[in-house]
């Protein structure tokens, strides 16, 4: 049974999901990316009683960018959250969804301009919006999440 989790590194957020812990290195999903990932100390970690639902936990640090720290965020049950992310560098120009909506691969997003160009960026999976991370005006970097789909 894989178990999704909210994982911190320095300033940034990952939806880290873990199935199997009987091997090393154990297969992770993180953001829907595959990564191997060595554990150690694995028995003693696997003893401590898990409260029901993701859990934050503090990883150890790494690159990444901060986080809109007014995101809207709904309410989650344990279930795998994927983040559409910008593909480059831009300004938001306007949200096209919001949380509760149900997008299916191919519907509208958001629309960034980049370099005088106005970009739609189109769901690349199907689900429920679950949390939007930009607004109208907002400058991103490349990654920069933009919504998460659940």
């Amino acid at each position: 049974m894989a178990k999704t989790l909210k994982v911190k590194v320095r300033d940034r957020w990952f939806t880290v999901e873990v199935g199997d812990l009987t091997g090393n290195p154990v297969r992770v999903l993180v953001d829907g990316d595959p990564v191997d990932v060595d554990l150690e100390g694995l028995t003693a970690r696997a003893e401590k009683p898990s409260l029901p639902g993701p859990q934050p936990a503090e990883a150890s640090p790494a690159s990444g960018r901060e986080a809109n720290p007014s995101a809207t965020t709904a309410p989650t049950t344990p279930t795998a959250t994927k983040t559409f992310r910008s593909p480059m560098p831009g300004v938001i120009l306007s949200v096209s969804v919001k949380i509760g909506d149900k997008v299916v691969t191919g519907d509208e997003v958001c629309v960034l301009e980049a370099m005088k160009m106005q970009q739609v960026l189109r769901a690349d999976w199907t689900g429920i919006v679950r949390a939007i991370h930009v607004e109208p005006g907002q400058q991103v970097s490349d990654g920069d999440p933009i919504a998460e789909l659940e």
